[in-house]
């Protein structure tokens, strides 16, 4: 489509919407945002739809039943990767020959 000048029409990037969230909710979020609540909740938002095509693409993988991925699991591994960064930055850095 065209515009009556003759440019190329863009798809909108954004969309007004308006959303009812109890008063608690919407102050904690306001106060969190730093004065800019739409990119706080459009973060928020997207980082929960990357977390679930993740987890998307962890199922077409085989990562199903026990094998799914859990909170619980996430946590334990972030435990693991934190003890390991700990040890490697305590340690030389340097191997033995």
């Amino acid at each position: 489509m065209t515009t009556p000048d003759g440019a190329a029409e863009r798809p909108p990037t954004s969309e007004r919407t308006s959303i009812t969230m109890p008063v608690d909710l919407a102050d904690f979020a306001r106060k969190r945002a730093g004065g800019n609540l739409s990119a706080y909740l459009a973060n928020l938002v997207a980082d929960d739809r990357r977390r679930a095509v993740v987890w998307e693409r962890l199922a077409e993988h085989g990562y199903q039943g026990g094998l799914a991925p859990t909170e619980e699991g996430r946590q334990r591994a972030r435990h693991r990767l934190d003890q390991h960064r700990a040890k490697r930055a305590g340690g030389s850095g340097q191997r033995a020959a």
